[in-house]
Formats: structure tokens, C-alpha cells, sequence
């Protein structure tokens, strides 16, 4: 086994240096001419860019459709009618729950990304089944992808009486406490609040909570969860997913919530819908919000047709919405997408992706082919990675690929 894997000549935020990985970790970051010790191995990157590892922050694993036949949806009314609609679209899927499963991840993967955070679907009907089939596949694909599981009552935690098979769900080892739209699913604010929070406290776990409810709806429902965040001392530990009313609300009170939500540390998580609202995440940002960014739909599902596993298109997505044609407002899209800077420092885990781009904002507008995923310093994906693992990955690779499809816009 190698001392230290060296990786040479990687564009590293516009300079040209050499990486040295150790165990998982950056442990130097130096000069093209950085000291090569016997024992090292070395590969040259030839001047591909270094991204941080994206991290999808929500996405739907078992709700994916076959992509080599088209399944029509039909129009719904309502929210409710949505659900009964996915019902019954999903069970015609049943045995193919972990196939569909598996390509997602191995999507997701190859476009970067090496962290998720998983909505399991639970409910009376399905049981615990759709959790089962998440902790196998978090246990298979542990040394490519750190994946956390959210019980999610998609039906309503109230609505669906799905309480004691949450409970179950977090004994099993989910992660995360799910929720829905405590008024618009669960039609009581502060009942389906207090039991979530109290599930929560209960088996010591986090909240990540969709909220679809809209406008001023949705600014209430935020100031309960702070409330209740307070008063069950759960500083840090509470995510609202999608907010779409707070794009519906005058700013004022936007930037007033998002001052008290950076105060409880209360993170917001957005897929930048271009269908419907959004949360104005600039100015939650300049509250001091965590901002981050997620799929939520990786390919033809019950919701949409048009959703993609690749994060990276989902930022430039987001960067078009808001017209962000500067270099400042595209390179700050990937703080939103990954837990790394876009210059990795001695230290760090070694979580990266290499890609043949110029600088982080001309990856963000071209979309350039992912030639190398790396998670803790070893080759998990992408277009050069020969599909095997271990230390000893490097050595099995090509420098650089000359494709001539690089960029897939």
C-alpha cells in the first residue's frame, strides 16, 4: 500500500499544485514541485479542475419510474389527489424498487455526488418496507456515499396515523424525524408539531420538515417550529425543505424570519423549482441562513418528468433563475451543494471531483463530464474511474480523458 497517494498538476481555484492524500484526508496541499517520497504513488491530472464533492441535501430514492418506458401522469386538483396518484403509479413499480434504487445512486454518483440525505416513504399501507430496502442500500454503498435516512410520513404523520410506525422507523435506525405540512396535510399546526418534536426528543434525532403550505401559511408554521425548536433546546438540529410560501410574502418579514431562523440555526433547503414559488434563499443567506441545495427528483417520477440526479445542473439551475452572470454569484453556488471550499486545505477530507473546466464558474455553466468522484481520497465514479475500489484504485486509472463530448449541457 502506498504511503501517500500524490495527485499532480490539479487546478485547484485557478493555480496549478499537487494534493497528497493520507487515510481519507488532505494532508498537503503544495507547489507542482511538491517532495516525492518513496513509497508515494502518483498521478497526474493533467489541469483537471478540483470541485468539493456535492452533497444533495434532498432526493427521493423510492420514488423513481423506469426510464426505459414512459409512464403518463394525469392531472390532479390537489395535494391530496397527488398522493392517491403516486400510490398508484409506485405499485406498479414494487419489484423493481431497489433496481430503480441502485441507478439513481450510481446517477447521482457519477454526476458528484458523494453525500445525500434520503425521504423514505412511511404509512400504514407501506409499512416499513421502503425503509428496509434504504438501510440495506446505506450499508452497501457506505464507502461510496454517506447517506442519512429521514422517516417521512408522506401521507401526513397525523393524517395517515403513521406515528408508531415512525417510532419503529427510528428504532430501525433512521436518521431524521420527517414531516408534512403540519396544516395543509395534518390540518393541526401545533399538534402534528409537538408530537414530531417530541419523536424527536424522544429517540434523539433530528427534524428535516417539507413544507408546501403557502405564503403566510408558511411564515407561521416557520415561527412555530422555531418555538418549538426553543423550547426543546434542539439549536441546530431542525431543517424546513422547500418553503415555497416564503417567495410569496413581502421581504421584510422574509429577512425578519430569516434573522430568527439563523438564530436557532435553523438550516432551508431549496431544489429551485421553476414551477412554482421559492424562498428568496439570497436574502436568507444574508440573514445568515444555511442554505442548501438538492434534486428532490432525480428523473421521471409521480411529481414531475423532468427531473435529474446531477446537483450540478440542479446549481446551474438555480444560478439561471436568478440570472447570476458574475463570478462571484456562480462560485457561490457550490457553498450550497457541498460541505467543502472550493480550495481544499490540509485537513479536509479528501472528497472531491475532477472535472475539465476552466474555473468553478465555467463548470457551473457548462457542465462539464465528471472524469473522477473521489470519496476519502479514492476513486468511487465518473467517466475515467474503472469500477473498482480500494487504495489501490489510482494506479488502474488513465490520465485525463479526451472524450470528445466533454461538456453535457
Amino acid at each position: 500500500m502506498a504511503e501517500r497517494q500524490l495527485i499532480q498538476q490539479v487546478n485547484m481555484n485557478g493555480r496549478i499544485c499537487m494534493l497528497a492524500i493520507a487515510r481519507g484526508c488532505i494532508t498537503e496541499v503544495g507547489t507542482p514541485d511538491l517532495v516525492i517520497r518513496p513509497g508515494d504513488s502518483v498521478w497526474n491530472a493533467n489541469g483537471l479542475l478540483l470541485l468539493p464533492a456535492f452533497r444533495d441535501a434532498h432526493v427521493h430514492l423510492d420514488k423513481a419510474f423506469p426510464s426505459e418506458r414512459w409512464i403518463s401522469r394525469t392531472p390532479v386538483s390537489s395535494l391530496f389527489e397527488q398522493f392517491q396518484l403516486e400510490k398508484e403509479l409506485l405499485a406498479g413499480c414494487k419489484e423493481q424498487r431497489k433496481e430503480l434504487a441502485i441507478r439513481t445512486l450510481e446517477a447521482m454518483l457519477a454526476s458528484g455526488t458523494t453525500e445525500a440525505r434520503v425521504h423514505v416513504d412511511i404509512d400504514p399501507d407501506l409499512g416499513l418496507s421502503h425503509l428496509e430496502l434504504m438501510l440495506q442500500l446505506k450499508e452497501e454503498y457506505a464507502s461510496r456515499m454517506a447517506i442519512e435516512l429521514v422517516a417521512f410520513p408522506q401521507q401526513g404523520l397525523l393524517r395517515s396515523q403513521s406515528i408508531p410506525y415512525i417510532k419503529e422507523a427510528l428504532r430501525m435506525g433512521a436518521d431524521l424525524v420527517g414531516g408534512v405540512d403540519p396544516a395543509g396535510v395534518d390540518r393541526h399546526v401545533d399538534r402534528s408539531l409537538e408530537t414530531i418534536f417530541e419523536l424527536a426528543t424522544e429517540f434523539d434525532k433530528r427534524i428535516d420538515l417539507h413544507l408546501h403550505d403557502p405564503g403566510h401559511l408558511a411564515v407561521y408554521t416557520i415561527e412555530k417550529m422555531l418555538d418549538y425548536s426553543m423550547d426543546a433546546k434542539m439549536h441546530g438540529k431542525v431543517t424546513v425543505s422547500h418553503a415555497y410560501g416564503l417567495g410569496e410574502v413581502d421581504s421584510g418579514l422574509v429577512a425578519e424570519l430569516g434573522s430568527r431562523m439563523a438564530g436557532e440555526a435553523m438550516d432551508l433547503v431549496t431544489s429551485a423549482p421553476f414551477d412554482t414559488a421559492m424562498p428568496p434563499v439570497s436574502l436568507l443567506a444574508g440573514q445568515g441562513v444555511k442554505i442548501s441545495l438538492a434534486t428532490d427528483h432525480t428523473g421521471l417520477d409521480a411529481w414531475t418528468p423532468y427531473g435529474h440526479p446531477d446537483i450540478l445542473r440542479r446549481g446551474r439551475l438555480l444560478a439561471e433563475k436568478y440570472i447570476w452572470n458574475d463570478d462571484v454569484r456562480m462560485a457561490s453556488v457550490f457553498e450550497w451543494m457541498s460541505r467543502g471550499s472550493l480550495e481544499l486545505e490540509a485537513g479536509d477530507a479528501a472528497d472531491f471531483v475532477l472535472v475539465r473546466a476552466l474555473n468553478a464558474p465555467h463548470a457551473l455553466a457548462a457542465l462539464p463530464r465528471r472524469q473522477l468522484v473521489c470519496k476519502a481520497g479514492i476513486p468511487v465514479a465518473g467517466s475515467l474511474w474503472q469500477g473498482n475500489s480500494g487504495t489501490a484504485v489510482w494506479k488502474d486509472i488513465s490520465e485525463r480523458s479526451e472524450w470528445p463530448d466533454e461538456y453535457n449541457r
